[in-house]
């Protein structure tokens, strides 16, 4: 009997082209407005500090926890995540499920920010990319398909590693004065990714 096919990866399509299509749009906006996209969806610590101080709204700073983990630093930073993104969402997904993807992404995400926020409460330079989700995902992929001899907490210890040293040179190739990588936001998420891989998982 033939094995079934396992069920498409549909969030991960979804992400992907959620990304594309917010990369598309700044592409197209001129550089007022693609400034103010970075400053007010990008993740600014400051803000969030000045939040928790009620001196600005907390909504529109909280927000921003989930709005950097769609915008990128130009092409190059976009293509490098949305090809990790599928190659993990491929064989994750069909395992934990769309709701359960989504939420172990989105979770990655936000811990990655607030661990960029521990990091640096004070910076007013807008972090930005979906690292940080996508450094959860490697974390859950190796926890729950490490076939190696050594424990799968040594394999995604080792993977997340080398995923979080092609970050950092991909952040000091990219990084600019108005923008930088939250490097700090992969090590936030990778650690999410972790936590949340066995509780995530399907019976």
């Amino acid at each position: 009997m033939a094995a079934a096919e396992p069920p498409p990866a549909n969030v991960t399509r979804l992400l992907v082209l959620a990304n594309a299509i917010v990369a598309i749009l700044m592409g197209f906006a001129g550089s007022n407005a693609r400034d103010a996209l970075l400053f007010w969806a990008g993740l600014v610590p400051a803000r969030l500090t000045l939040a928790l101080d009620r001196q600005l709204p907390a909504l529109g700073a909280a927000s921003t926890l989930f709005g950097h983990m769609f915008l990128h630093g130009g092409a190059a930073h976009l293509l490098m995540n949305m090809v990790m993104l599928l190659a993990i969402g491929r064989i994750l997904e069909p395992e934990l499920g769309g709701r359960r993807f989504l939420a172990l992404y989105l979770l990655s995400g936000l811990a990655g920010g607030l661990a960029e926020w521990a990091w640096s409460p004070l910076s007013t330079v807008p972090a930005v990319g979906a690292s940080g989700a996508i450094s959860g995902l490697v974390a859950a992929q190796a926890m729950l398909f490490g076939r190696s001899k050594r424990s799968p907490l040594v394999q995604a210890l080792g993977l997340g590693t080398a995923w979080v040293v092609l970050q950092v040179l991909a952040g000091a190739a990219l990084a600019g004065p108005d923008m930088r990588i939250a490097i700090a936001a992969h090590i936030g998420g990778f650690i999410a990714g972790l936590a949340l891989a066995r509780p995530l998982a399907r019976p």
